[in-house]
């Protein structure tokens, strides 16, 4: 058994070599993508422009991390992206630190990897996201439980209290640590004065304390992000009840996480599958499969994104790689490394080389990352003929695509927002056009036939907009009276 590759220990620091070199690969493979910015990655180069406490939709974290790298690097897709490899292979760290501590220095190494090569990790390398500074800090918090376990104190209690702190300013969701470590406590009473102590009321008040400026901020705009979350994402009502989506959630996770990782994990909640450290692996599981059950139930009412369920997998990888390694079978161990690994290996190669413009119907997420620039420069010479100087355009994505691409440009960018209405998103906050303000040089982009004809609008040109937007490669643009009308290739229609 000894000769067992999965039995070996090959130290922190070749795993620390092995990690770099992961993210340098994948910082490559952005600089070569052609992949542009998604609309929710534009959204938050927008965002980082305006440094404040909140935005809309999130919390300030990625913003202000964007605001960091753009001064050093710039506002191109790969320089907005390259922090991801990064965090993810510093998470992929601190979580083999944690799991050497808990099961030895093999299985350390092995849930370095086996993190840093999951589907999902693999996929969230290549996008600017909330999840990665999310786990990364989830991570340290988690690591900060164990040692105040170990050796209860205030350092301990410090450490949560930062990333925790921290990462609520990531997203949100960095609130279900603190519930689960409250649940663990009442659960396992051999844990419970360890995880109950003054210093825990400290580390919350750390937590608080960080998290303070953006609760100010919400307060002093409606509670917006809150909103947001309530009704965009919980949105509990019967008319979207959905009998299949929590199936599609949790079916989905065999795909983030490996078939072979959520197995394991799924071995050990119902086949109760331990370690030689049963009650250690009770404790990773209740840090980790109520966030799955609890987001598996969302999905039934109402709807639940594949990625709301990432905050599992810090403590479920950990367990999982703990038994895989001690599996009597090499089967388990070579299954995972092998399709995860060539897994990760398509999706860094499909990064750097395939086009997301190129990919078919079916692939209408990826089409989300292609034709911003083209659209934008075709708006930008359509408004250079007609006189125009903003743009308004309908629906927070196409906001958000067309704003970016036109960055640089001097054309203003406004989200509509018809009067009597209040905000549903950052662009309607910040940059509100609401159909009786300025209509001289303002053309029109995405809007819908009712609202059209609301404003009296009437078709200036047809532009191209290579977007997922666009069935046919080509969008309307919309002006008021005294605009010249003018054909795709910009001269006069009636010429």
């Amino acid at each position: 058994m000894a000769d067992r590759l999965q039995d070996r220990s090959f130290g922190l620091a070749f795993l620390a070599l092995l990690l770099a070199a992961i993210a340098l690969l994948r910082l490559v493979a952005l600089f070569l993508s052609p992949s542009e910015l998604g609309f929710d990655e534009a959204q938050y180069v927008l965002w980082a422009q305006h440094f404040d406490f909140g935005y809309f939709t999130k919390p300030p974290l990625v913003a202000w991390v964007i605001a960091a790298e753009t001064k050093v690097c710039g506002t191109g897709a790969a320089c907005v992206r390259s922090i991801v490899p990064l965090v993810n292979s510093g998470t992929a760290f601190v979580l083999a630190l944690l799991a050497a501590r808990l099961y030895g220095a093999g299985t350390g190494f092995w849930t370095g990897i086996f993190f840093v090569i999951m589907p999902g990790i693999a996929v969230s390398s290549f996008l600017i996201t909330t999840d990665p500074l999310l786990l990364f800090f989830w991570s340290l918090a988690l690591f900060a439980v164990f040692l105040q376990i170990d050796k209860p104190g205030l350092k301990p209690a410090l450490l949560f209290g930062v990333a925790a702190g921290l990462g609520l300013n990531a997203k949100y969701a960095m609130i279900y640590l603190p519930v689960l470590v409250a649940l663990a406590g009442a659960m396992m009473p051999e844990f419970r004065r360890r995880l109950f102590r003054r210093e825990s009321l400290l580390a919350l008040a750390i937590m608080l304390l960080l998290i303070a400026p953006n609760l100010i901020w919400n307060a002093l705009n409606g509670f917006a992000t809150f909103e947001h979350t309530a009704n965009d994402n919980i949105g509990w009502s019967l008319s979207r009840l959905n009998a299949s989506k929590g199936f599609e959630f949790f079916g989905a996770q065999f795909g983030i996480a490996g078939p072979v990782i959520f197995g394991a994990m799924l071995n050990a909640l119902f086949l109760r599958a331990r370690t030689e450290k049963p009650r250690t692996d009770v404790l990773l599981m209740i840090l980790s499969w109520p966030i799955l059950f609890a987001i598996t139930i969302q999905g039934f009412l109402a709807q639940a994104n594949v990625n709301w369920g990432a905050t599992a997998y810090p403590a479920g990888v950990i367990v999982a790689t703990a038994l895989v390694v001690r599996h009597r079978w090499r089967f388990f161990f070579w299954t995972n490394l092998i399709v995860c690994g060539l897994v990760s290996l398509v999706i860094l190669l499909g990064t750097a080389f395939f086009d997301p413009a190129d990919a078919p119907g079916a692939g209408k997420q990826l089409r989300q990352l292609a034709g911003w620039q083209v659209t934008g420069e075709s708006l930008a010479a359509l408004a250079q003929k007609t006189g125009s100087t903003r743009i308004v355009v309908e629906g927070r994505a196409l906001t958000a695509g067309v704003a970016y691409a036109l960055r640089d440009s001097d054309l203003q960018v406004l989200g509509y927002l018809p009067k009597g209405e209040s905000p549903t998103d950052q662009f309607q906050l910040d940059r509100p056009w609401d159909g009786d303000d300025a209509r001289q040089g303002t053309l029109l982009f995405g809007f819908g036939a009712d609202d059209l004809k609301r404003l009296g609008a009437s078709p200036v040109a047809t532009v191209d907009a290579p977007i997922y937007a666009a069935r046919d490669g080509t969008m309307p643009v919309y002006g008021f009276n005294g605009a010249a009308s003018v054909d795709v290739d910009g001269q006069p229609s009636g010429e």
